[in-house]
């Protein structure tokens, strides 16, 4: 990165828009920026940051007191070039407002390219920080520590011991991520692990007994419990066969009775139907004739109205063609008179043309008479005029002469010696000196004391603070409180959730047994229904059965029935599981909640919930039901947001209280400083005004301050005088000469106008000569009306109007034209309408002739009633339709009920019979299914506890092996060793680099190392590599061992970004070096040049600025408002 230029207007001690050219001072490799102390060197470095990533790092917030107090607006530009494949150079703008006595905000923000042409990159403040972090690789800390090398931090650092210096290298290089933070994470990771452990633990106690012999108990009871299980459904199915048979025939028997019932009451309706038949047939007919009678009418109303319109159009024609002729007749009349009097009116037009224009050139000749008239009068006056003007000249040319003499004489009066005045200077130097530090003095105590009200204001602030933090603590504990119990609570819906899926479960386990048993019963009722005696039974083989097999079974509830109860089962423990999972989610958040809660918070503890909470949970554990309890966890998880949202917001104020506070104890520390900073300046200030004094009293023994203020006084009121006088003199000089030059003016002037009188005497003779040649032209032709202008209109109207006449005319008679032929058109029109309506009347009373033969209608009118509506007709035709097919049905159901009973019957008491002996069958299926299932379910869960036992298990031992891993890493990472390690892996390559610079600045004499302890030692090996201690260094040779350590530190900072750094600024104390000293320090950073590299050597020592070639002068600002300003010097 390579800058190229910065401009700076509104920042700090800057008011006006100053620019620095950086290329120019980049080209000799290394350069200067000079001035006084305060005068706002570090401003420059300022702006370039607060450019880049709109910050100051030394302003309190980062921009807090950035904007000169007499400007409301600060401005920054700044352009560089990155070191690409082609250089590519970028411009950073930032423009910021004033929006309080501190604060600022921002106004404009961009990141434009400059190549061929300029493109935007980036106008949000925040899409710019972010570019210029991609663009440069580099944070703004990374930045300020590679680009400013600050003073005496690098000797500082030289000195340091291994320690404090590991200390300090974790600070430049950010390496505190290695520790606290490292050893943050390890802790949180093994935490969880612990806590995995023990929910596993917990959830094995949970399990019971699910051992290989347990598995192996309830394998044998499932065997012989499914053993009964078939044998009592052989038998259910044998009372089904017989109950299936003998339900079929008393379901038959119901059925012919009630289709022989329905088939009475439609042969009652068969009249009414076969009228409606009638009805519809009719109105059938009158549907398909409508359009012809519609036709036919519409045909007669159109004919009707044909006629009509022939009738009005011939009317219209005959008066059209009346009109047309009066036109045609009117238009001739105007053509003919234009003909015969246009001639004779543009013959007088053009005369009376020619008389206009002699009687204008008449008029012009007068004006030109009068206009010359009163300039001979004019110049006749200005003649007289000017020769007064002469005679009084004369008389002030002799007067101006005698007061110009009287003039010198007195200033001669009023000059004072150069020695008098010499004196009477330097003593007001003296005087002006010590009112300067006297007025700074008040300024400054005038400063203090407002920051002393501010920083009181701030610790009383900061006290506040701390009252509403303890305030806001209890409310968090509070808040931690409730969260343990809404904890505990959702620990027992878990519990109380738990117990019912059990309890339904075992439910389900009995209806599945029941309903087995209906099924066994229903089955052995429809196979005993299919036996015949005689026959052998397909189940046993017996030829004699058993007629109670087919009575009915004793079961209130249907296989139906009972697996919609399944099913509904099924449903609620589904959405068991579902509330499970949402409580678990739950009760996982408040842990997690809680933990963050007593990390942050070491003042926090656990309680036992209270008595109300406990009341809720014994209501809990044993619920009602599904929905009651599910109703009860809707509120309570209602109760649980509404304390996550109080513990969000507790959150956030915690946060905002945290910022207000730091930002009022930066403040604090800030005001204070600045006090003490003040308080020096004001120490220094007294130390020079009595050091001013003194050297006044020693120079001017005999004089006091006041005495030297009148003394100058007088001066000043002498020369004020004498400058009085002297001005006097010089005007009268001046004037003298300018009066000399009107003089010789006028004489000119009354020469030229006697000429000009002359001249325009002959003029006025020649115009009025022209003026009665005029007068006799026009004469020669007589006038009609007032005035040539007047008859010329009254020609000119005339010739208008015969053209407008004609004009009229033939528009008028083109008008009657067209509506005649549009009259012709219409009246042709109307006869094909009228020859086409007859047409179609014809033609629709043909159509209806033939159509309504075979039906039972003459006239069209006779339509309309005998029409039915879509939906009625569609309604009888449907109710007729579903007449038929009931009928057909019934005796079709009929036929089919005969056939399917072939002669069999069954009385009431047969029917009970067989119901009993199903019912009886089932009921012991039932209890043998329910036995069975149990024991299935009771295999199942054991097997699925034996099987989450051995996972469990598994997954213990993993987790133990985690566990011990991140316990021998916390030992290690334990006191921040890895910490120190890496520092010194730092130390070791900045070392190796600061060696090779220190090299090259030094010829290869010296060297630097590092030693067992982490020390920095010195290799001398111009003396054969002896090596010594940094303390043994003399001052020229601290600094280059310190400039070779400072480049090494900001070239390993530089790293981390893309680009390299192609400048810096040297920082550093060049006061306390002797001559010699400093031209080792000048001759050590011009050999940087070589490097690719330009350094900023920031000082205010005179014999280092003389020694650079380029210099940037920082001008301070002045008390009278003007800002700092720059300027460059080359030699």
């Amino acid at each position: 990165m390579k800058p190229i230029t910065l401009t700076i207007k509104g920042l700090h001690s800057f008011r006006e828009e100053q620019t620095i050219d950086f290329s120019s001072l980049c080209d000799a490799g290394v350069f200067g920026i000079f001035g006084p102390t305060g005068s706002g060197k570090s401003s420059i470095l300022d702006a370039m940051t607060l450019a880049l990533y709109g910050k100051v790092e030394r302003a309190l917030n980062n921009t807090h007191g950035i904007l000169n107090q007499a400007e409301e607006k600060l401005s920054v530009s700044f352009t560089f070039a990155l070191q690409k494949e082609h250089h590519i150079s970028y411009k950073v703008e930032r423009a910021f407002k004033r929006a309080d006595e501190m604060k600022v905000r921002t106004t404009l923000c961009r990141l434009i390219e400059i190549g061929d042409t300029q493109t935007v990159l980036a106008d949000k403040a925040s899409e710019v920080n972010r570019k210029i972090e991609e663009l440069l690789g580099l944070t703004i800390d990374d930045f300020t520590r590679a680009v400013v090398l600050p003073q005496g931090k690098f000797a500082e650092f030289l000195s340091l011991k291994g320690a404090d210096r590991r200390q300090m290298l974790q600070r430049l290089f950010n390496l505190e991520k290695y520790g606290d933070q490292l050893v943050k994470r390890l802790r949180a990771k093994a935490q969880n692990h612990y806590g995995q452990k023990n929910e596993l633990l917990a959830e094995l106690t949970g399990l019971g007994d699910a051992g290989p012999e347990a598995l192996a108990k309830a394998k044998e009871a499932a065997e012989q419990a499914k053993a009964v299980f078939h044998e009592k459904k052989q038998t259910r199915d044998e009372a089904f066969t017989a109950f299936t048979k003998a339900q079929s025939i008393w379901q038959y028997q119901q059925e012919r009775e009630a289709y022989g019932t329905e088939l009475n009451k439609l042969d009652q309706l068969a009249p009414v139907m076969e009228e409606k038949k009638n009805q519809l047939s009719i109105a059938e007919q009158a549907e398909a004739l409508k359009p012809y009678a519609d036709a036919l009418t519409k045909a007669e109303k159109q004919l009707a109205q044909a006629l009509t319109e022939k009738q009005e159009a011939e009317k219209h024609l005959l008066h059209q063609r009346t009109i047309y002729d009066q036109m045609t007749q009117e238009y001739e009349q105007a053509r003919q008179k234009k003909i015969e009097t246009e001639p004779e009116l543009l013959q007088k037009k053009e005369q009376l043309i020619q008389l206009k224009e002699i009687e204008r050139k008449k008029e012009a000749a007068l004006q030109e008479k009068a206009g010359l008239e009163q300039q001979n009068n004019e110049k006749a006056q200005q003649l007289t005029q000017k020769k007064a003007e002469a005679e009084n000249l004369q008389s002030l040319l002799e007067r101006a002469l005698a007061k110009q003499t009287q003039l010198k004489h007195e200033l001669e009066q009023l000059q004072v010696s150069v020695k008098e005045r010499k004196n009477v200077q330097d003593a007001l130097r003296f005087s002006e000196n010590v009112q300067r530090i006297n007025l700074s003095i008040q300024k400054e105590e005038q400063k203090v004391e407002e920051l002393k009200q501010r920083s009181s204001q701030a610790a009383q602030s900061y006290e506040k603070l701390q009252k509403q933090q303890k305030d806001h603590y209890e409310k968090i504990d509070q808040s931690f409180q409730a969260i343990e119990q809404f904890y505990f609570y959702v620990c027992e819906f878990e519990r109380g959730l738990t117990e019912w899926s059990k309890r339904e479960q075992n439910l389900k386990q009995e209806k599945l047994k029941q309903r087995d048993a209906v099924r066994a019963a229903e089955l052995r009722k429809e196979l005993a229904a299919e036996l015949v005696d005689g026959e052998p039974c397909p189940v046993c083989g017996s030829i004699h059965h058993d007629p109670q097999a087919v009575i009915d079974n004793d079961h209130d509830e249907t296989v139906a029935q009972i697996d919609e109860v399944i099913l509904k089962m099924d449903k609620e423990l589904k959405l068991a599981e579902e509330y499970a999972r949402d409580m678990y989610a739950a009760k996982q958040l408040l842990e997690t909640h809680a933990n963050q809660l007593v990390k942050q918070f070491s003042f926090l503890s656990q309680k036992a919930p209270d008595s109300e909470v406990a009341a809720a949970v014994e209501a809990v554990q044993n619920p009602q039901s599904l929905h009651h309890l599910i109703q009860e966890w809707k509120g309570m998880k209602q109760d649980i947001q509404a304390i996550e949202s109080k513990r969000a917001r507790l959150m956030d104020v915690t946060h905002d209280q945290a910022a207000e506070m730091n930002k009022v104890k930066e403040q604090l520390t800030f005001e204070q400083q600045r006090i003490q900073e003040l308080e020096m300046l004001i120490k220094e200030l007294r130390s020079e005004l009595s050091e001013q004094t003194t050297q006044f009293e020693q120079a001017f023994p005999h004089l006091t301050i006041n005495q030297v203020q009148e003394m100058q006084k007088q001066i000043d009121e002498k020369d004020q005088q004498a400058e009085g006088y002297q001005e006097r003199i010089e005007k009268s000089i001046s004037f003298l000469e300018e009066k000399q030059q009107v003089k010789e003016q006028l004489h000119t002037a009354i020469y030229e106008l006697e000429k000009e009188l002359d001249k325009l005497s002959h003029q006025i003779e020649n115009q009025q000569h022209l003026i009665h040649q005029y007068d006799t032209d026009l004469q020669r032709y007589p006038l009609k009306a007032a005035s040539i202008s007047d008859e010329l209109i009254e020609v000119q109207q005339s010739l208008a109007h015969l053209n407008e006449k004609e004009q009229q005319s033939y528009e008028q008679l083109k008008h009657a034209q067209q509506l005649f032929s549009d009259a012709q058109s219409h009246f042709s029109s109307s006869q094909r309408q009228l020859q086409e309506a007859n047409r179609r009347k014809q033609e629709a009373e043909a159509a209806w002739q033939k159509e309504t033969e075979p039906a039972p209608f003459d006239l069209p009118q006779e339509i309309e009633p005998a029409l039915m509506d879509r939906s009625v007709r569609d309604t009888v035709k449907r109710e007729i339709e579903e007449f038929e097919d009931k009928r057909k049905q019934c005796a079709a159901n009929l036929k089919r009920i005969s056939d399917l009973l072939k002669g069999e019957s069954l009385d009431e008491d047969q029917w009970k019979d067989v119901q009993l002996r199903k019912e009886a069958a089932e009921k012991e299926l039932e209890e043998a299914t329910a036995r069975s299932g149990s024991a299935q379910e009771q295999l199942r869960v054991i097997e699925a506890n034996h099987q989450r036992f051995a996972s469990i298990h598994e997954r213990l031992e993993e987790l133990q092996q985690e566990i011990d891993r991140l316990d021998k890493l916390q030992t290690v990472f334990k006191g921040n060793t890895f910490v120190e390690f890496l520092a010194e892996e730092q130390l070791e390559s900045v070392s190796r680099d600061a060696s090779h610079r220190l090299g090259i600045l030094t010829r290869q004499r010296y060297a630097i190392e590092v030693d067992s302890e982490g020390g920095f030692v010195m290799r001398d090996d111009a003396n054969g590599g002896v090596r010594r201690p940094v303390s043994s260094l003399s001052g020229g040779e601290t600094f280059l061992t310190s400039l070779a350590l400072a480049l090494a530190l900001s070239a390993q900072i530089q790293l981390r970004g893309e680009f390299p750094l192609q400048f810096f600024f040297l920082d550093e104390g060049f006061g306390t070096l002797d001559q010699d000293l400093l031209d080792t320090v000048i001759t050590a950073l011009e050999k940087l040049q070589s490097q690719n590299l330009a350094v900023g050597v920031i000082s205010h020592v005179e014999e280092l600025k003389m020694r650079l070639p380029k210099k940037l002068i920082v001008h301070p600002a002045d008390p009278s408002g003007k800002g700092t300003t720059v300027s460059m010097e080359l030699m």
